[in-house]
């Protein structure tokens, strides 16, 4: 994008091209042209996640690389299935002449709403190659349908 200030050689009021180039990213990211701090680590830390139901169950799918079993927790509460992670890292390095330490931490939590048509007492979950998934199997009423006639 160019500058809307008209330029003329020898004069000074043209936009810097940083300016210009902002203006070209904001479209692109928005979280990362005005947040950078927060940008794509901001997205990132939320999972990803697929709800798919048939007439027997809900599978409920979230995408958590890097942790293990015990970083996760499920909870359930007035028809809302809570997934929750934490993790904390830290890595440390002795050396002759060179003392190296890392400490990293992250937690996420998404709600997810499915209702009062799963039994919850009697899910399970499994965490296996960064993906958890969570199946709930419906209560006996959502799984007969019944048919209304319209007059």
């Amino acid at each position: 994008m160019n500058s809307l200030i008209p330029w003329k050689w020898g004069q000074h009021n043209a936009a810097p091209a940083s300016v210009n180039n902002w203006f070209d990213r904001i479209w692109e990211d928005p979280f990362d042209s005005f947040l950078p701090a927060l940008g794509s680590s901001f997205t990132s830390k939320i999972p990803s996640v697929d709800v798919s139901e048939d007439k027997k169950e809900v599978k409920v799918r979230a995408e958590i690389p890097g942790m293990t079993e015990k970083d996760i927790e499920l909870t359930w509460h007035n028809g809302v299935l809570r997934v929750r992670g934490e993790k904390q890292d830290e890595k440390e390095e002795k050396k002759k002449n060179r003392y190296y330490k890392e400490c990293s931490y992250g937690s996420f939590s998404r709600d997810i709403y499915l209702g009062e048509s799963v039994d919850y007492s009697k899910a399970k979950a499994k965490y296996k190659n960064g993906v958890l998934t969570v199946t709930l199997p419906k209560t006996e009423a959502t799984q007969k349908s019944i048919e209304v006639k319209v007059e």
